[in-house]
């Protein structure tokens, strides 16, 4: 049976390259916010979007079979699931592109900071022939312990990448792993961060957003970092803790650095003291930035798993948050 696909997102040319790897299905764009979207989004029983897209319409799609999202994140749409008699399939995307690339924004930021990059920069806007402090005398990253929470297919990609330079890296996961990752030196269960935040130079946050992790390193869990110095790392979701108990662990000298790509509020407001701290590095949630066809390509083999009546990847868990 041929299906018709409706695009409801802002990615350029998504259903272009949707086209391309399905060339035998009825693909159309569903422009948003307009007086016929709905109309148009019921003449579809497939459905690829944006998750705040369909925040309006979710209840509204009763004769969706499946709807993929384009985001990792499903936060936003959670509520509206959970509200709602939902009865379509809804999965997300998150594939070895998004791991590749967060992969390769914690290896660089890693670089950065142990080399002192920013420093060289400023030597050289000011032409000045500089060798001192972490410029010369640095760690390789094959001398640091590096800790990621969350171990789903991003977490995994990035300590894969990290064991590649020779870390020494620590997984924590929610639940024990029902496999054995040759890419993880220590495993451990969040009930253990304190053990793993006093182990590890880097904590690399990889978490989704869900009841569980909301919150987790507010207060002063932090306070395990300081005889090590940790650097913060968060390319998960800001919501794993408050800027406020943030700032407060970089005031106090509990962690020597963070490196932030998400935060509670997005866009980061200009008066948030974050902007201001010489140890924090900030990015505008671009660590992992979805692909048009990166989608697309995910998508067809997820098809391919609909049409065969298999088992779809990464679908959402409404309970659990992901």
């Amino acid at each position: 049976m041929a299906h018709t696909i409706a695009i409801l997102s802002v990615i350029p040319r998504l259903s272009y390259h949707l086209r391309m790897q399905l060339p035998n299905l009825t693909i159309f764009d569903v422009a948003p916010d307009k007086n016929d979207t709905l109309k148009n989004l019921k003449n579809a029983d497939i459905l690829v979007t944006d998750c705040d897209l369909l925040v309006p319409y979710a209840e509204k799609l009763q004769s969706l079979k499946w709807v993929q999202t384009t985001w990792a994140g499903v936060e936003k749409l959670i509520p509206s699931l959970k509200d709602n008699n939902i009865n379509y399939a809804v999965t997300r995307f998150s594939d070895q592109a998004f791991g590749m690339a967060m992969g390769e924004y914690v290896v660089a930021h890693i670089f950065n900071f142990e080399r002192d990059q920013r420093q060289q920069y400023e030597s050289q806007r000011n032409s000045q022939w500089r060798k001192d402090g972490k410029i010369l005398n640095h760690r390789l990253i094959c001398d640091l312990s590096v800790g990621v929470l969350g171990l789903g297919n991003i977490g995994k990609s990035i300590a894969e990448k990290l064991k590649a330079f020779g870390a020494t890296v620590w997984g924590v996961t929610r639940t024990q792993l029902k496999e054995k990752l040759d890419y993880l030196d220590e495993h451990r269960t969040i009930e253990s961060l304190p053990e793993v935040l006093k182990q590890c130079d880097y904590i690399v946050n990889v978490l989704p957003s869900t009841p569980d992790t909301l919150g987790l390193l507010n207060g002063n869990i932090l306070e395990n970092c300081k005889d090590r110095g940790t650097v913060f790392i968060n390319v998960g979701r800001g919501g794993i803790i408050k800027e406020a108990d943030l700032v407060n662990a970089i005031q106090q000298q509990w962690i020597s650095g963070a490196i932030l790509d998400v935060f509670e509020k997005e866009p980061l407001p200009k008066d948030s003291k974050l902007w201001t701290l010489p140890q924090v590095t900030i990015s505008p949630h671009i660590s992992g930035v979805t692909r048009p066809q990166d989608v697309a390509r995910f998508f067809a083999k997820n098809y391919q798993k609909f049409i065969n009546g298999e088992d779809l990847l990464n679908r959402v868990n409404v309970h659990e948050g992901y």
